[in-house]
């Protein structure tokens, strides 16, 4: 199998830019994805600051579980903004044309270096 390029913001600790195994396609697996975030995925479009094209994936029943607060993540989409957080451990990764999630870029890991140290995180 191949790999990818993700970034895991979990809930406790710091970023960091992963590894994980694809399909023959490219596309990261539903299980990879789910094993990550700890239950149900749910996608969150990133925009501005160089990040469009990229996902954020969360656990879609966090908030129900009692998930701790992720202050990086919520800083990283902005939803604070919007009177909302985000909890529970998170993960970037790319789109293709086709909506399939696959791996960072070099340029999108370096956008996204760029953007978390710019918000202090």
């Amino acid at each position: 199998m191949a790999k990818a390029k993700v970034l895991k913001i979990p809930a406790r600790g710091g970023w960091a830019f992963a590894e994980v195994e694809t399909e023959e396609n490219g596309n990261i697996p539903l299980k990879t994805m789910q094993s990550i975030v700890g239950g149900w995925i749910e996608r969150w479009e990133l925009h501005g600051h160089s990040l469009d094209g990229l996902d954020l994936f969360l656990d879609e029943e966090g908030k129900l579980k009692g998930l701790s607060y992720n202050p990086k993540a919520t800083l990283l989409t902005a939803i604070l903004m919007h009177g909302d957080v985000i909890v529970g451990d998170t993960f970037v990764c790319a789109h293709d044309g086709e909506g399939r999630s696959v791996g960072l870029s070099d340029a999108q890991e370096l956008a996204l270096r760029r953007r978390l140290n710019d918000l202090g995180v």
